[in-house]
């Protein structure tokens, strides 16, 4: 599916879930793939995930949602540190779980 998303040298990726079910090696397979494909390209990628290490690695800028409603965003060091947790998982736990 992702050769199929780059085949036209896209200016912008839409992804959905990009490594959902894959081993963890061909996981890190395909991050660095994108990192290497947007660095060399320049171009956007919009990414919807739920692996919010994934999310830390590959996002220069997060919108958290809740209910279909944005409930924070930022950048992923920024929202660590106005959350004062250790990563972007319990940034998205600690918002998904109150209010």
């Amino acid at each position: 599916s992702l050769a199929k998303a780059i085949i036209n040298d896209p200016t912008l990726l839409l992804l959905d879930e990009p490594t959902a079910s894959l081993d963890p090696e061909t996981g890190d397979f395909i991050r660095s793939f994108l990192e290497n494909y947007q660095r060399e390209k320049g171009n956007s990628i919009l990414l919807a995930s739920h692996n919010m290490s994934e999310v830390e690695r590959l996002c220069s800028s997060v919108l958290m949602m809740k209910k279909g409603s944005i409930i924070d965003y930022g950048k992923p060091n920024e929202l660590i540190l106005k959350h004062g947790r250790k990563n972007l998982e319990e940034v998205f736990l600690k918002l998904t779980r109150t209010g």
